[in-house]
């Protein structure tokens, strides 16, 4: 025997063994976003860290519990589609966006990763757990933190049989996973850790049996959940969670719904129970419902039961503001950022405030107030133009928060944009004065570099953050300045950007008037 152990000692040196060995592959940042074959080009990686046998290149289809692998997004990578294999983490750094065009996938009866830190993950097709053979043994984490996002925009999430969804977060507004629809297998589990959130725009439907959605994040759906599979599925929220059903909890056949902990559920409609099925307030929970449902009881003889303090009540407290898009982007020709967003449904909402961080996503300062609709069921949309941004090169973060007119606010998710450095040595063409521009100062703009222009039409925009544009054209400066003394007095108190236009050439001037 000692011998034997001896011999299986000196083989386990022979071969090398290492519990540290693992692989990572990173960006280069060298490749076209838009390149077809950018998982397997060489160039487009660079490998860190070994593993026996030696690596690939290029990220493989599968790492190993010898040799597990993390593939790491520093920069823009368009895909057609993605699967997750076994023993892999996808990590997308800040500055690093993922876009899939078609579906992402985690392969068969394996445990795999997504890490989405402060970057970007947009899906256009399905996010897929295909069915295992064993409960939950298919399975995919996935943690979203520092003002990361992950939208599955155009499809639907497919948790199938045998498969567990875990979504974990920092609990920031951003740190939630967003879906238009959700079908669920058989013997299946969703886990939305604290700090975790997934929001889904339509209905949740459980098509099987014994599969379970557990909250102690955050959990919203812009439908209804629909319970009318086999039996023993479950909705369970516990300690401070979170769960907002915007239309009707539907649960039917022997299907047990527990909301304990310190727990709030808000339901937009009816809470709908057929058969023996029950759903339960225990513990300290609250259950807020809009529309109709079964009286309460302390015992096991009703549909809706209220166990030691957990309630039920007759309140309406759904969240006020359904939003249709939320989109932030760079304008390069005036330098200004442009937020827009628009409402599908506004019930109580008194106002927004566009917040803004230079640079990181902890210093948020108000910069401009928008007034809400108020109540409206139609499409409104939004917009506002932020033209004092810092000339260098550098990332500016936004956000959009929502007021009810008794002062709740729901913070808004994070949006980023990189800026372009200015030239700021160029030397100037026009002159754009009095600058500040005080009471009824007229203004004026003078050229300066008489060889720059050649009689070129002179087309002027005047920007503000609270107005629409304005724009005037002339042929010479004086018909110019005759115009625009008119058209100032018209353009509102604050930060303007003037824009300047003739022939091919522009400039930008930045205008204070009090």
């Amino acid at each position: 025997m000692r011998f034997l152990k001896t011999v299986l000692f000196a083989l386990f040196l022979l071969l090398g063994y290492n519990s540290n060995a693992q692989v990572t592959y990173t960006t280069s940042g060298t490749c076209s976003p838009t390149m077809t074959n950018y998982l397997t080009t060489a160039s487009c990686w660079v490998r860190t860290g070994s593993c026996s046998p030696n690596p690939p290149a290029t990220p493989p289809s599968n790492g190993s519990s010898g040799c597990p692998v993390t593939i790491v997004i520093n920069h823009e990578v368009n895909l057609a589609s993605l699967t997750v294999g076994s023993f892999t983490t996808v990590r997308v750094n800040s500055g690093g966006k993922l876009n899939i065009s078609g579906n992402l996938t985690k392969t068969v009866d394996t445990e795999g990763s997504i890490f989405v830190n402060g970057g970007e993950i947009a899906v256009s097709g399905n996010l897929i757990l295909p069915s295992g053979k064993n409960t939950a043994n298919t399975k995919l984490n996935i943690d979203i933190r520092n003002g990361g996002s992950f939208n599955i925009t155009g499809g639907l999430l497919d948790i199938e049989n045998n498969a567990q969804l875990v979504i974990d977060g920092d609990g920031d507004a951003t740190s939630i996973l967003s879906v238009k629809s959700f079908n669920f297998g058989q013997r299946s589990k969703v886990d939305i850790l604290v700090g975790g959130g997934l929001f889904v725009e339509g209905d949740v439907d459980y098509r099987g049996n014994n599969s379970e959605i557990n909250v102690t994040g955050f959990f919203r759906t812009g439908g209804s959940v629909i319970i009318t599979g086999g039996s023993g599925n479950q909705l369970n929220a516990y300690g401070n969670a979170q769960i907002m059903i915007e239309k009707n909890l539907d649960v039917r056949g022997t299907s047990d719904i527990t909301f304990g902990g310190t727990s709030e559920t808000d339901i937009g409609g009816d809470i709908i129970t057929v058969g023996s099925a029950k759903v339960i307030a225990t513990e300290q929970a609250q259950v807020f419902v809009c529309g109709t449902f079964p009286v309460p009881c302390n015992d096991n003889n009703c549909n809706t039961q209220e166990i030691i303090q957990g309630t039920f009540a007759a309140s309406c407290r759904i969240m006020p503001v359904e939003y249709v898009y939320t989109k932030a982007q760079f304008n390069a020709n005036i330098r200004s950022n442009s937020i827009f967003w628009a409402t599908g449904k506004e019930v109580e909402n008194s106002h927004f405030e566009i917040e803004r961080s230079i640079g990181n996503i902890t210093d948020f300062r108000v910069v401009a107030t928008v007034d809400g609709m108020g109540w409206s069921d139609n499409v409104t949309e939004y917009s506002f133009e932020d033209l004092s941004l810092p000339l260098n090169e550098i990332v500016v973060y936004y956000r959009i928060n929502q007021f009810d007119f008794d002062g709740k606010v729901t913070v808004g998710k994070v949006m980023s944009v990189r800026l372009t450095s200015s030239n700021q040595n160029m030397v100037n063409v026009w002159k754009v004065y009095p600058n500040p521009l005080v009471g009824g100062e007229r203004l004026n703009i003078k050229l300066t570099d008489f060889k720059a222009y050649t009689g070129e039409t002179i087309t002027v925009k005047i920007l503000s953050s609270t107005s629409a544009a304005f724009q005037v054209q002339a042929r010479s400066e004086s018909e110019l300045n005759e115009v625009l003394s008119v058209l100032v007095a018209r353009v509102p108190r604050g930060v303007l950007m003037i824009e300047i236009q003739w022939g091919q050439q522009v400039e930008h001037f930045k205008l204070l008037k009090k």
